[in-house]
C-alpha cells in the first residue's frame, strides 16, 4: 500500500488563521485601523461616522468604489435619488478631515 490518503494533503488550509501566521494578523489589525479608528463595530463609532457608513451600504444610491462620498452624494442628487442631507452638511462642513470623505470601503476592495 501507498501510505495513508492524509499523507497527501496538507494539514491547514492555506487561508485559514494558522497558515497566516504573524504576517496575517498584522494586516487583519491593519485593515481594522483603516476606518473608526479600530472600530469594529456601530457601538465603537461616532453618530456621524455611523450616518456616513449607512450612506455607503445603501446601495440605492448607486456604487461608491472609486469615488469619494461627496462625489457619490453629488451622483445620487443628480440623478434624483435623494441622499440624505445630513450626509452633505456632514462632508461639507468647515474643516472636514479628509479622512471623513473616504468610502467605508476605500483602501479595502
Amino acid at each position: 500500500m501507498q501510505g495513508k490518503v492524509s499523507d497527501h494533503f496538507r494539514a491547514s488550509k492555506p487561508g485559514s488563521s494558522k497558515a497566516r501566521g504573524k504576517a496575517g494578523k498584522a494586516a487583519a489589525a491593519e485593515l481594522l485601523g483603516a476606518h473608526g479608528e479600530a472600530a469594529t463595530s456601530n457601538l465603537d463609532v461616532s453618530e456621524e461616522e455611523r450616518l456616513l457608513r449607512a450612506f455607503d451600504l445603501e446601495t440605492r444610491f448607486g456604487p461608491c468604489a472609486g469615488l469619494s462620498r461627496l462625489e457619490r452624494w453629488e451622483r445620487a442628487e443628480k440623478f434624483g435619488l435623494s441622499p440624505p442631507p445630513a450626509v452633505k452638511a456632514l462632508l461639507t462642513g468647515p474643516g472636514v478631515p479628509e479622512a471623513l470623505n473616504r468610502c467605508l470601503w476605500d483602501g479595502r476592495i
